[in-house]
């Protein structure tokens, strides 16, 4: 109840010894973060972006059974180091040999139905459910060849 904000201030003023449990850590507003992988063939015009689903729809039976946590955990920590990897290289053009940069381009790979395309992607920051919306870009990469 503590984490209610009407009944936070209330209870706060009775908290002296500030040992009521505070749940702040949990976001304010959940789904505002969640990362997209988009890419396109080249040539194309800007707008013919294609995601790549990484999340599937909360059903009943996830609260008992859920293996697909551990895909969407692994894609997460792939992106992210991917983006620290870039960000600690002084050339760049390293991060053609990244094993996490590998890693995203295989899962593309697997979701384009032709070979030796060009493609380029893009690794982004939404907010909403319903409506995405891109908040950051957070990698783009260069054109490559599947």
């Amino acid at each position: 109840m503590f984490q209610i904000k009407s009944l936070q201030r209330k209870l706060s003023r009775l908290d002296f010894l500030h040992i009521l449990p505070n749940y702040s850590f949990f976001a304010p507003r959940p789904l505002e973060n969640d990362y997209r992988l988009v890419f396109k063939f080249i040539p194309e015009e800007e707008n013919d972006w294609v995601e790549v689903p990484l999340y599937i729809g909360i059903t009943a039976n996830r609260f008992f059974y859920n293996p697909f946590k551990y895909y969407n955990k692994g894609m997460i920590d792939c992106f992210n180091f991917l983006i620290a990897e870039f960000n600690d290289l002084e050339n760049k053009k390293l991060i053609l040999v990244s094993e996490n940069y590998l890693n995203v381009l295989r899962l593309i790979a697997s979701h384009v139905k032709h070979n030796n395309t060009v493609i380029r992607f893009a690794i982004l920051t939404s907010a909403g459910v319903d409506e995405v919306k891109v908040a950051n870009i957070l990698f783009l990469s260069a054109h490559q060849r599947l």
